[in-house]
């Protein structure tokens, strides 16, 4: 078990010690990621809100 747990955590530190190396990329990386599945969103819920007000059925 304690193999195990070593192994994990050896793994766990080499993925940080890369994504520090990174810098600010990954952090930029989800930025950009949320702010274009938020535009996408948003674009959706236009066309449903005018589909809606079309048909009659705005809440």
């Amino acid at each position: 078990m304690q193999q195990i747990a070593f192994a994990l955590g050896h793994f766990m530190e080499w993925t940080f010690t890369i994504i520090t190396g990174l810098g600010w990329l990954p952090s930029i990386g989800i930025s950009v990621v949320l702010f274009s599945g938020i535009v996408y969103w948003l674009n959706l819920q236009r066309r449903y809100d005018r589909k809606a007000e079309k048909d009659g059925t705005m809440a």
